[in-house]
């Protein structure tokens, strides 16, 4: 028993089915699969989690009707009984590692795409879906289905249940969060019916009670059926209140479900100053909606709830998990996007080595990846998720090699430590007087409070894998050439582009302001991607006169849809003038002088311009050397890396390559 945190490694029952403790891996669509079968990928996915410690682990978003029901075309599948065998090895792999399995059942409805489904998407009612808010989801008012056809579609849940407990599953979860059919049924803005499917909260929620019903029928009382649910829907489209949801609780329980997990839900696209992105998010942010369902059943039964409640949201804090189990505000925690960047998390954290844990910083590129472009999901910490998934097994060196690692951003961090981890002597070098690189600026502008903790892992990732770091050194050919190693790195990082216009020489690069650079009350920024655009909005929110001047259509193109969206809330709210298709063709003393689209100019009052228009990669050194040592590898910024989570890969590419 973990005297630490008692009640969070205490084991507990969902249903019948008894967990190791109260942790619960959340589903997350990881896109992996080989026409909705299970593979290799998908395996090592959920055979690392299992390993590392987590009490059940719930199997990512599983489509019950196909093609209707896709979201991509990675999606896992289970609506025919040719895909039981690669299930049941997935439920072997799952209780190899400890963990109970569960796998979470669904149907797209309204927010599937015509060009994955190949025909018009289905739905509660004729409503499209509020805005485009993922690979253009929303775009297409959906077919409103039939009585006859909901009937089936329930029959596909239960048989999709079936499915999973002849593949050894211990239970399922109903999908009903975000932008899937169980949600649609729930939302009064989404379902406008008039028949025993809409108008009532007790029409509303039939749809999941005959679900319910029919896989009791079909899989007995030991087979544990979990709900995860929209309790509560924000914004202007938002079809779920507070009321809704507590009487949707309360059903499900009276229905015999086992467990819900508990999330909200937000339809706008329209986004206020003060909305924080995932970079912000606070700890077990789903925990207080736990509960005001625990309170609302409370109100409505005149009895405790009897009902196991899920509740977590970035819950990587394990004192703040524990607090909320002790409490009774829930009886589990789930754990989303931390078990994605570091498998062994609940390992890490039971052994007492939280120090050792890779945190999520929130930067969202798992869901723009998966969701937005529709590919497998990557991470910023983790370098192979979704590509294998292999890094509990780091093969060992063959020959212990000397390396040198030129650079301590990301890159370079990832490459000193993976090289350093299997077996090789590893010198880290930094012209600077701190590790990081850019990641020492990323957490500069506002609600990117989450960046800010991925340095001190990075630490002591290099104190523990032993690599020697050398600060505040420039480091040279002959620098390299004297030192006789048998492998070289370079991650010397990129420099700061800057525009080919009269009176360039005035303006600063937005590194500099987020470094901490004088700035007048007067700024024009020069750039409308993510990084001009959140050096805009760090200005704006000093009180200064922000303008941003972007020769595309788009600012922040280079982000997530939800991220942007967020982003361009802050920028409105705060009064930043956004000039898109306009050109800077001139910068004065006091002023920036730009064109329009269709050439009128237009004057800005300027007393700092700031150039946010991208950045060079930096190979000079990579060059000098790739064709005299027999080995040299160039990654990150200076191989033209560009995100995050490419850097990362690229360090840990060639840590495993030397």
């Amino acid at each position: 028993m973990n005297t630490k945190y008692p009640v969070l490694f205490s084991p507990a029952k969902i249903g019948n089915v008894t967990l190791r403790n109260r942790t619960v891996m959340a589903a997350m669509g990881m896109s992996q699969s080989d026409n909705g079968f299970v593979n290799k990928a998908v395996l090592n996915h959920y055979a690392a989690r299992a390993k590392g410690g987590v009490g059940a682990i719930v199997v990512e978003v599983t489509c019950v009707d196909t093609p209707l029901g896709l979201n991509t075309n990675g999606m896992l599948v289970i609506d025919d009984d040719k895909y039981i065998p690669g299930m049941a090895q997935l439920s072997g792999v799952i209780h190899e590692g400890g963990a109970k399995a569960f796998l979470q059942i669904s149907h797209t409805g309204r927010g599937a795409r015509r060009k994955i489904i190949g025909e018009r998407p289905v739905g509660p009612s004729e409503v499209a879906m509020p805005y485009s808010f993922m690979m253009g989801l929303g775009n297409e008012t959906p077919r409103a289905l039939t009585i006859d056809e909901i009937k089936a579609i329930e029959e596909k849940y239960a048989q999709a249940a079936l499915r999973a407990k002849k593949a050894g599953f211990d239970g399922v979860e109903i999908h009903s969060v975000g932008y899937y059919l169980g949600q649609q049924f729930l939302s009064k803005t989404a379902n406008i019916r008039t028949d025993e499917y809409g108008g009532s909260r007790k029409n509303r929620i039939r749809f999941h009670l005959n679900i319910v019903k029919r896989i009791r029928e079909l899989c007995g009382d030991d087979f544990a059926i979990i709900v995860k649910l929209s309790v509560v829907e924000q914004g202007k489209d938002g079809g779920i209140s507070i009321p809704d949801g507590i009487y949707y609780s309360k059903a499900l329980q009276d229905a015999g479900v086992d467990a819900i997990e508990v999330l909200a839900g937000k339809w706008s696209e329209e986004s206020g100053k003060n909305e924080k992105p995932e970079s912000a998010y606070p700890d077990c942010m789903a925990v207080p909606l736990c509960q005001v369902v625990k309170a609302g059943l409370f109100l409505t039964t005149g009895r405790k709830k009897k009902i196991p409640l899920i509740g977590g949201g970035r819950a990587q804090d394990p004192a703040k998990a524990e607090k909320a189990l002790e409490k009774g505000s829930c009886d589990f925690i789930f754990i989303g996007h931390g078990l994605l960047v570091q498998p062994d998390l609940v390992k890490l954290i039971e052994e007492g080595r939280e120090d050792e844990v890779r945190p999520c910083i929130g930067c969202g590129h798992c869901i723009n990846q998966q969701l937005q472009h529709g590919g497998r999901a990557i991470c910023s910490g983790n370098a192979v998720l979704a590509r294998g998934d292999n890094d509990g097994t780091l093969p060992p060196a063959e020959k212990k090699k000397s390396v040198v690692v030129i650079g301590a951003g990301v890159a370079g961090v990832e490459a000193a430590r993976i090289a350093a981890k299997r077996g090789h002597s590893v010198d880290l070098y930094d012209s600077s007087g701190e590790i990081g690189g850019q990641i020492n600026l990323a957490d500069k502008p506002p609600f990117k409070d989450h960046f800010r903790l991925l340095k001190p892992y990075l630490e002591r990732q290099l104190e523990l894998t032993g690599v020697n770091v050398h600060l505040g050194k420039a480091v040279t050919k002959e620098d390299v050439l004297s030192m006789n190693a048998d492998a070289v790195v370079c991650a010397t990082g990129s420099k700061p582009a800057s525009l080919k216009i009269e009176g360039a020489n005035r303006a600063i690069f937005a590194k500099d302001v987020l470094a901490g650079a004088e700035t007048g009350r007067y700024a024009v920024v020069i750039g409308g991607g993510s990084t001009g655009c959140e050096t805009a909005e760090y200005l704006a929110k000093q009180g200064k006169n922000v303008a941003i001047v972007e020769v595309t259509d788009t600012l922040a193109g280079n982000t997530g849809k939800t991220a942007q969206t967020i982003l361009m809330g802050h920028l409105k709210g705060m009064g930043v003038k956004m000039l898109t298709q306009h050109r800077a063709e001139r910068i004065t003393p006091d002023s920036v002088i730009c064109t329009d689209k269709d050439k009128n100019t237009v004057t800005l009052k300027a007393d700092t311009v700031v150039m946010a228009i991208g950045e060079r990669p930096d190979a000079s050194l990579y060059n000098e050397l790739k064709d005299i040592l027999p080995e040299v590898y160039n990654i990150g910024d200076s191989n033209g890396g560009g995100i995050l989570p490419n850097a990362v890969y690229e360090g840990y590419m060639a840590g495993c390559k030397i």
